[in-house]
């Protein structure tokens, strides 16, 4: 979904995301010069209430004060215009309760100059507004959640104490009381003008990090617990997340759960979450509910819950990259997917029961559920393909041949990604590789691991006056950055733990390509996974926007932070240098993306 708009030379289009907007500008030629940035002011639909988006870098001193810009202000994007071609916007979340505002939204876009070293009044003849809905997506019987995944960043700094990133008390205790407290932070009070030291729980930390993700995640298991007549089955990796824990019990305790959980590798050891997770379902399980610990030749990797009716039917289901721990919530980066449909439940219930006991787990491989290609293209669901692992090496290499050949078809126009690891042999990440050597193509992406010696793994970063794609890390990066932003937390564990690529975005045929699946080779052969291919614009739209939120972040943090200087808005002292200038140049990435987010 989205939506554009335009009036006297400036254009702005808006992407409907998971509970996020992604906007795009443009401006006809005769406005580009002096060009300071993008104020954005955006409303409620229907509420007489206004905010101006908070930029967290600011014009220099000399400017703010030629402007008459005031100090409290500073911020704001009508005294700091962002300086890019497009901005990802996420609904504030009250930093006590961690919620957020859903509903229509209205975004008013006005180009700002910068004129003699003083930044021109807002000209509201120029001032575009687009319309879309920001809310968690809903759509065609499909939901997706995605984990807001910055740990490391400054929005998560200014909310809690940036010397811890620990979302639990320990490593041994599996169920934990969320409500206590987590640590302290200063945060600001309104009432008392003033930051005050105050305490937070671990589930204001868990609300947070988590977003969307969470909340689907305990959504799905709440309709089953508040609804006597559904059951529910799980393959589940890793499994420690403390609610999760203890709803999981529950319907254990009340004869409603089947489960299938990984005990290869840590997850085997007797001192393991997971293991304490199954010490405990064994003296609470009651009735049919049942539990097999057990792996394929290799993981048992799905993150997967299927909802049972009362006729013992399968009605939903929940798969993606998110493990069921705190890690997979509120450390990794992540995507959860629910599908509302008899039909595409029945397959992972059919994959599930030919996956459960020790003797399945070893001869699935060759069976229906790995050699099929399970396709659905009906009114109200997403038209898409879903595989199952672990596969025969012949069928592993048709699904990896299919992919990579979409991705380097002579139609592609976009490659957008965000993949946890790129160091396995893979024709899908080769193909991607490829892509980011290709001028004609915009690719844009980040992944979890840095070779600085193999060129293969190389890291692309931004180059101005190149068109040839990205692709950051999202590990190496520092954490303490430059004034106005200071120090962040570290990351512990993997940043990205997402497994998607995104084909055509803007072109024929979009596509993305998600699930538990590393879209590497060998692991394709050995692990139990799930590899979801969805031919849906809207789809594809919310899994576009969040690799652009992810890799604006991370590459900002990998290619232009400096921690031995102030960091400021371009005051445009350079004509030659402006920061604008790169958005215009034909030979350059960034005007490439300015003409392919605004298009329609």
């Amino acid at each position: 979904m989205d939506s554009f708009n335009k009036k006297n030379g400036v254009s702005v289009r808006a992407y409907k995301g998971d509970a996020m907007t992604l906007l795009a500008f443009d401006l006809q030629t005769s406005l580009r010069n002096n060009l300071a940035g993008f104020t954005i002011q955006y409303f409620l639909k229907g509420s007489t209430e206004k905010y101006y988006i908070y930029n967290r870098l600011y014009l220099p001193d000399a400017i703010r004060t030629a402007s008459g810009v005031p100090v409290v202000e500073k911020n704001s994007t009508l005294y700091a215009p962002i300086q890019k071609m497009n901005w990802v916007h996420v609904p504030n979340t009250n930093v006590n309760t961690q919620n957020a505002v859903f509903g229509d939204y209205v975004y008013e876009v006005t180009p700002r100059y910068i004129i003699n070293g003083v930044l021109v009044p807002l000209d509201t003849n120029l001032t575009v507004a687009v319309e879309i809905n920001v809310s968690p997506f809903d759509m065609k019987n499909t939901k997706i959640g995605f984990t807001r995944g910055f740990v490391s960043s400054v929005a998560y700094a200014k909310r809690f104490n940036v010397e811890n990133n620990n979302v639990r008390p320990n490593k041994t205790d599996l169920l934990f009381d969320i409500t206590q407290k987590a640590d302290s932070a200063k945060r600001w009070n309104d009432t008392t003008r003033k930051y005050e030291t105050v305490p937070y729980s671990y589930e204001e930390q868990h609300k947070w990090l988590g977003w969307q993700a969470r909340e689907r995640v305990l959504e799905f298991l709440d309709e089953v617990i508040n609804d006597n007549s559904l059951s529910l089955k799980v393959l589940a990796y890793d499994l420690n997340e403390p609610e999760v824990s203890k709803k999981l019990l529950l319907l254990a305790s009340q004869g409603r759960l089947k489960i299938l959980l990984d005990d290869a590798g840590e997850h085997g050891e007797h001192d393991s979450l997971e293991t304490a997770f199954a010490t405990l379902f064994q003296a609470q399980a009651n009735g049919n509910s049942q539990m097999v610990r057990g792996h394929y030749k290799g993981l048992a990797h799905c993150k997967v819950f299927i909802q049972m009716d009362a006729t013992n039917k399968a009605q939903k289901v929940l798969t993606g990259s998110t493990n069921f721990s705190t890690n997979g919530l509120y450390i990794n980066s992540n995507h959860v997917l629910i599908f509302d449909n008899p039909a595409v439940s029945e397959r992972y219930n059919n994959y599930f029961e030919n996956s459960f006991s020790a003797a399945k787990l070893l001869s699935i491989k060759g069976q229906e559920p790995t050699v099929l290609d399970y396709t659905f293209d009906e009114v109200g669901l997403p038209k898409m393909t879903i595989t199952f692992a672990p596969h025969q090496k012949e069928d592993a290499q048709r699904i990896f041949d299919r992919i990579s050949s979409r991705i380097t078809k002579a139609d592609t126009t976009d490659v957008l990604f965000a993949i946890m690891k790129d160091g396995s042999k893979s024709s899908i990440l080769s193909a991607v590789k490829a892509q980011l050597k290709n001028e004609e193509v915009f690719t844009y992406g980040v992944t979890d691991t840095i070779s600085k010696t193999a060129e293969d793994y190389e890291v692309f970063l931004y180059k101005p006056n190149t068109s040839r794609g990205i692709r950051v890390a999202a590990k190496g990066i520092e954490n303490v950055l430059p004034p106005p932003f200071g120090k962040v937390a570290g990351i512990s564990g993997y940043a990205i733990h997402h497994k998607f690529i995104v084909v055509n975005f803007k072109g024929a045929n979009p596509v993305v390509y998600c699930g538990s699946s590393n879209l590497a080779f060998t692991p394709e052969q050995n692990n139990g996974d799930n590899l979801l291919e969805i031919f849906d614009k809207d789809v594809v739209t919310a899994f576009a926007i969040e690799a652009l939120r992810l890799v604006d972040h991370f590459h900002w943090r990998n290619n232009e932070v400096k921690s031995d200087t102030t960091m400021y808005l371009d005051d445009l002292s350079n004509s030659s240098t402006a920061w604008y200038k790169a958005w215009f140049n034909p030979s350059d990435l960034k005007n490439k993306q300015r003409k392919l987010y605004i298009k329609t």
